[in-house]
């Protein structure tokens, strides 16, 4: 009777493989020179490169961190064990924040060798950032509304009385208080005045957005009649700034159920920022279909604008960051909440020196979350 003697070699080189690739880390096993002797799946996964195009190559080929060499040289000259984390951005088709370890791995006949592992943490520190986020606008609601109801009245009565006098000195009769107010032009400081107030009631309004107090008022809506309305609203405006303004709307479209109110100021504030993107004049081009899933309305907002750069792209839809100097920061975070409130989806796209698009997704149906 034959009797089975397993190839232990083969044995081990099989179990070996097949631990390294059921990690759920990026792995890399890197000789002294810092060459890479060996990858996981796990690697070829997180930097989208297959393993034959990754063995032999230096470390600062696949990964460009200065951070991640010194680290791994250290480890090597030293042994032990090192623990970092990393932002790692270039060379890689996306941000990535990682928790990287690097362990020395004694070898007797080629040098020590450095195991290096990178746990992606990059979704845990986007979660950890959202609720940091969430709690600051919490906060903010709050300081909102206290702000809304303590300066709104005042505000309210300031216009009032400033409306009233300027149409007390417009519509009187005495023509000596007439003469007077051409001649000092008393008119226009009041309007200015006014313009201020109206300012900053817009801003109060914005921030009243925050609170949650304001219950959304979900009903049958034409997304299209309300495009076509803001469209004509700002047509004049669009016209005086060399703006021309180009649409394509389904006519079959559903109505989705929306806060209309909500909506159009959404759209507003899109509209607003689209033009003055174009300081020098442009398109502003809007479309709106049915999206490919039959359950939701598609809507494109599209500027041919200074565009925005990667950085800025990452940061617009964040509470109080601007790209204008005059900018408050809320319009775009305004926007988002909306949709989001909407349970829609909102995302940009840009290119610099092109213009920028903003891609909405509006359910037919709101459900309530």
């Amino acid at each position: 009777m034959a009797v089975f003697i397993p190839n232990i070699t083969l044995m081990n080189n099989y179990l070996y493989k097949n631990i390294i690739n059921s990690l759920p880390y990026a792995l890399l096993i890197l000789d002294k020179e810092l060459k890479v002797a060996e990858c996981n799946r796990g690697y070829e996964t997180l930097f989208s490169k297959v393993r034959k195009e990754t063995i032999g190559r230096d470390l600062s080929a696949i990964i460009p961190h200065k951070e991640l060499r010194t680290q791994v040289l250290t480890v090597l000259q030293n042994g032990g064990t090192k623990l970092v984390e990393l932002h790692i951005e270039d060379d890689h088709p996306k941000v990535l924040r990682a928790i990287v370890t690097a362990i020395n791995i004694p070898e007797r006949s080629n040098g020590d060798l450095c195991l290096v592992s990178l746990e992606d943490i990059s979704k845990r520190v986007e979660l950890e950032s959202q609720l940091v986020q969430s709690e600051k606008l919490a906060a903010m609601g709050v300081l909102a509304s206290t702000i809304a109801h303590e300066l709104g009245n005042p505000l309210s009565i300031m216009n009032a009385t400033l409306q009233y006098i300027k149409n007390v000195l417009l519509d009187s009769e005495d023509q000596d208080l007439k003469k007077a107010v051409q001649r000092l032009d008393i008119i226009k400081p009041i309007e200015i005045v006014m313009d201020s107030v109206g300012q900053m009631h817009e801003l109060l309004r914005i921030l009243s957005g925050f609170t949650g107090n304001q219950v959304p008022r979900f009903k049958p809506t034409n997304i299209c009649q309300i495009l076509s309305n803001m469209l004509t609203f700002i047509y004049r405006e669009a016209e005086v700034h060399n703006i021309k303004i180009s649409h394509s709307f389904d006519s079959n479209l559903p109505e989705c159920e929306a806060d209309q109110r909500e909506i159009k100021q959404l759209f507003l504030n899109l509209f607003k920022n689209a033009m003055e993107a174009m300081p020098s004049g442009g398109i502003l081009n809007v479309e709106s279909h049915l999206a490919e899933t039959k359950d939701a309305i598609y809507i494109s907002i599209s500027d041919t604008g200074q565009g925005l750069s990667e950085y800025e792209l990452r940061m617009i839809f964040k509470p109080f960051y601007s790209t204008k100097q005059d900018g408050t920061g809320l319009g775009l975070s305004f926007c988002r909440g909306v949709v989001e409130k909407h349970g829609g989806e909102i995302s940009a796209s840009s290119e610099l020196g092109r213009g920028t698009i903003f891609n909405i997704l509006l359910p037919i149906l709101h459900e309530e979350i």
